[in-house]
């Protein structure tokens, strides 16, 4: 038996993909995401490690000038003109990505090492009740997916085209659950000090 190998696709091509999804899906404007990823890239990297040509604009001209460079920079990372995605400019774009988008890309990122993406719950008031909130959504959502695969009460190859959703859905699912753990771990850990 010969195995052919199995080669993931670079990163930046899930990143690609997604954000063009997102283009299309919503309407966004490559401007304005544009924008956002350079907001990003501003807050997150250091002045003195910055390798992207990124704009920025005090008065509505500038903006307006910034966002159709920046926009600019984006295409021809997309479009195949620059090769390769430089590693301080993936978080940023990654995090400009608005939900449910962004949670995808985590999650197929966080596959391709066999871990799964989840969220770290920021500390607050309600954050265990926004997370319970989640959760319940998830587990909906998982059994709205589900479902029609169950229809004849066994999951086989004729489910096929709905099983990329449920496996999306389960791992939503587990990400939530996941996070009310952590809030749970955390405060075990502060009462064992």
């Amino acid at each position: 038996m010969n195995r052919k190998p199995h080669f993931l696709p670079p990163r930046q091509a899930l990143i690609y993909a997604i954000t063009r999804r997102m283009l299309d899906e919503t309407a966004q404007h490559l401007n304005k995401f544009a924008l956002c990823v350079a907001e990003k890239y501003f807050e997150r990297t250091a002045v003195d490690q910055r390798h992207v040509p990124f704009r920025w604009g005090v008065s509505i001209a500038e903006l307006c000038k910034a966002e159709r460079h920046n926009a600019q920079v984006l295409g021809r990372y997309m479009d195949g003109t620059v090769k390769v995605l430089p590693a301080d400019l993936e978080d940023a774009w990654v995090c400009a990505l608005p939900s449910p988008y962004r949670e995808q890309l985590e999650r197929d990122l966080a596959a391709r090492r066999g871990h799964l993406a989840v969220a770290i719950p920021e500390p607050g008031k309600g954050v265990v009740l926004a997370s319970v909130a989640g959760m319940t959504k998830e587990f909906g959502e998982l059994l709205g997916a589900i479902a029609p695969a169950l229809h004849d009460g066994v999951i086989n190859e004729s489910d096929r085209p709905l099983l990329q959703r449920v496996v999306a859905e389960g791992d939503d699912l587990i990400a939530a659950v996941l996070s009310i753990r952590l809030q749970a771990v955390a405060v075990l850990a502060k009462e064992s000090l």
